[in-house]
C-alpha cells in the first residue's frame, strides 16, 4: 500500500476551490495578460502534483500555442487577409486562454481526489449539509454527463442520424431534440440514482461522521492560500 508523505499529497480539495474562486475573481475584474499568465503558472503548479511531467509540459504547450495564436493575429492585422479571417482565430485564443487554467484545475481535480474525500473536506469547512451535498452532486454528475452524451451519439450513429456541426447549424431545433430531451429524461432517473445513494451512505445521519481519508491542510496548501492572492496583488499594482 502507498502512503503519501505530506511533501508527495496533492493539493487538498479546498485549496483548488479556493483558487478556483480566486482566479474567478482576478480574471473577471482584470483582464490584463500578466494577470493571465499568473493564474496558468498557479493552475500549473497544482497540476505538476498530480500529473506526469509529459502532461504538464503538453499542457505547458497548449498554453503557448494560444499565446502564439492571439498574438499571431494580432499581427496580420496590417496585412490584406479578410478581417473575418483574423478576428476569428484571435476571439477563439481570447477566450480559450481564459477557461484554460479552470480546465488545468479541473483535471488536477479529478486526478487528485474522490468523492469521499471531497465530501470530507468540505465537511472540516462547516458548511451546511444542503450545499456540501449540492457541490458533490454536480462534480458526482460531470462524468456521468460525458458518457450519457457518448451513448446519445453512438445511438444517432446507429439510426442513421448525421452527427456533426454543420448538421446542428442547419437543423438548430432537431439537434435540441435529438441531444437535449435525451439528456433531460436522463437526468431525472440519475437524480433519483443519487438521491437514493445520499440516503444509503446516511448523509441525513446528524452526529459526527468519521472518515477514512486524511484532509488535513498540509505547508503547501497553506502557502498557495497565502502567496495566491500576494502574488495577484504585486501583478496588479507593480507590474
Amino acid at each position: 500500500m502507498t502512503i503519501l508523505t505530506t511533501s508527495s499529497k496533492p493539493f487538498d480539495f479546498r485549496t483548488m476551490l479556493y483558487l478556483n474562486l480566486l482566479l474567478m475573481c482576478v480574471l473577471i475584474f482584470s483582464g490584463r495578460q500578466e494577470v493571465l499568465i499568473l493564474s496558468f503558472i498557479l493552475s500549473i503548479l497544482v497540476f505538476a502534483t498530480v500529473g506526469s511531467a509529459a502532461q504538464t509540459v503538453k499542457f505547458i504547450l497548449g498554453f503557448l500555442g494560444l499565446l502564439v495564436l492571439q498574438y499571431g493575429a494580432e499581427l496580420l492585422r496590417g496585412t490584406n487577409l479578410p478581417r473575418g479571417l483574423i478576428l476569428v482565430p484571435q476571439l477563439i485564443a481570447f477566450i480559450a486562454l481564459r477557461i484554460y487554467p479552470f480546465v488545468v484545475l479541473g483535471i488536477a481535480l479529478k486526478k487528485s481526489t474522490n468523492i469521499a474525500e471531497i465530501t470530507t473536506a468540505l465537511t472540516r469547512l462547516r458548511l451546511h449539509r444542503g450545499i456540501i451535498l449540492s457541490i458533490v452532486v454536480m462534480i458526482r454528475y460531470l462524468p456521468a454527463m460525458k458518457d450519457d452524451f457518448r451513448v446519445i451519439v453512438d445511438a444517432m450513429r446507429l439510426k442513421g442520424i448525421p452527427v456533426s456541426l454543420g448538421y446542428v447549424v442547419r437543423h438548430p431545433m432537431k439537434a435540441i431534440e435529438y441531444f437535449v430531451v435525451p439528456m433531460l429524461f436522463r437526468s431525472e432517473k440519475i437524480t433519483e440514482e443519487f438521491s437514493g445513494a445520499a440516503l444509503v451512505k446516511g448523509y441525513e445521519y446528524s452526529g459526527t461522521r468519521t472518515s477514512y481519508f486524511d484532509v488535513r491542510m498540509s505547508g503547501k496548501d497553506w502557502a498557495m492560500i497565502f502567496l495566491a492572492p500576494l502574488a495577484f496583488a504585486l501583478c496588479l499594482t507593480v507590474v
